[in-house]
């Protein structure tokens, strides 16, 4: 990972974060170039924001001109090797004008298309930030453009109750429109394990999720976010108050396999569990977690169940018990 930093006088001419990954387009694993923009963060976090989320914990909220975030871009892409597949995070969103003014956005897609103009190009929005016109004129600079929304969950309930995130799905369905017809690609984030939601419950939730996005937009991508615990956030308080356990990865493991088998080929899943096999992460219990992330990792790419890992006798019977105990008390799974 390449950690920037800003000049001596304070330009912000550098990207928080320059990075390397591997990926997947069209179900074959592709290297990806990522990097985070060093921008005023999310607008819905200088509001309310969300209970899981501490991007914002160290981002200069101060505007950052065009000229500095073309510097920034151009940072980047002086490390692309022809990866088919560039990432661009803001740690908000990229299409929100009061992060990146709609100008900029051009300017950085057309340097990125100018460089790279057969790789996929991947962003993030809420979706009350989503315009057809702009789509359009984004997506005329580059081979595909995927937006990606992060959704977490399809219930509204859930959704305003545990995560607060601000919007309905409705409103989620509606940018999720306006990227198909413009020709654009659909990406949903979905959030495994919802602070006080419980272990089976989030489960049940995220197949309910994956359902109801198959069902609305068939041939999109769902990536499954099982919770890890960011600083300074509402998770983190109940963590340390030992209220909160991160997902289980078996729990993963099985929205994955479930979901597949219902969605066919109408949805590619995958998922990258940050913090993964660590404490304040997805983990199970310590001894197969390397194995069934290597196993996440490789059906994240293939999207056949049989790359999925087989039950470890370690720990998967406990579990099972937690699962069962946690549909009659939902945090008896976190107190554990």
């Amino acid at each position: 990972m390449d950690i920037g930093a800003s000049d001596d006088d304070g330009t912000r001419n550098r990207p928080l974060s320059v990075w390397k990954e591997r990926d997947s387009i069209g179900g074959r694993a592709v290297d990806a170039l990522v990097m985070i923009l060093d921008g005023p963060g999310c607008t819905w976090s200088k509001k309310v924001g969300c209970t899981m989320c501490g991007y914002n914990n160290n981002v200069d909220r101060n505007a950052v001109s065009e000229k500095e975030l073309l510097m920034q871009v151009e940072y980047a892409m002086d490390r692309y090797e022809s990866e088919p597949y560039i990432k661009i995070f803001t740690s908000g969103s990229f299409l929100d004008p009061n992060e990146i003014p709609k100008d900029a956005q051009i300017s950085i897609i057309s340097k990125i298309g100018d460089a790279a103009p057969s790789s996929r190009v991947l962003v993030e929005s809420r979706p009350e930030f989503i315009e057809d016109k702009q789509l359009a004129a984004l997506r005329r600079f580059v081979a595909d453009l995927e937006v990606a929304i992060g959704l977490e969950s399809s219930s509204d309930i859930i959704r305003a109750r545990y995560i607060r995130k601000g919007f309905t799905y409705s409103q989620y369905a509606e940018g999720a429109d306006l990227i198909i017809d413009s020709g654009c690609l659909l990406k949903t984030y979905l959030l495994l394990k919802p602070p006080l939601l419980g272990e089976w419950g989030s489960m049940e939730d995220a197949k309910n999720s994956i359902a109801d996005i198959r069902d609305s937009f068939p041939g999109s991508r769902i990536s499954v976010n099982p919770m890890n615990i960011q600083t300074n956030t509402h998770v983190e308080r109940l963590f340390a108050a030992g209220l909160y356990r991160p997902p289980w990865l078996w729990s993963l493991v099985d929205v994955l396999r479930q979901s597949k088998k219902e969605t066919g080929k109408d949805i590619h899943l995958m998922s990258s569990p940050t913090a993964g096999g660590k404490r304040r992460g997805a983990h199970n219990c310590g001894k197969c977690d390397d194995v069934v992330l290597s196993g996440i990792g490789e059906f994240s790419i293939t999207n056949d169940v049989a790359d999925l890992p087989a039950p470890q006798s370690c720990c998967y019977g406990k579990w099972e018990s937690l699962l069962m105990s946690s549909r009659v008390d939902p945090l008896s799974a976190d107190r554990t």
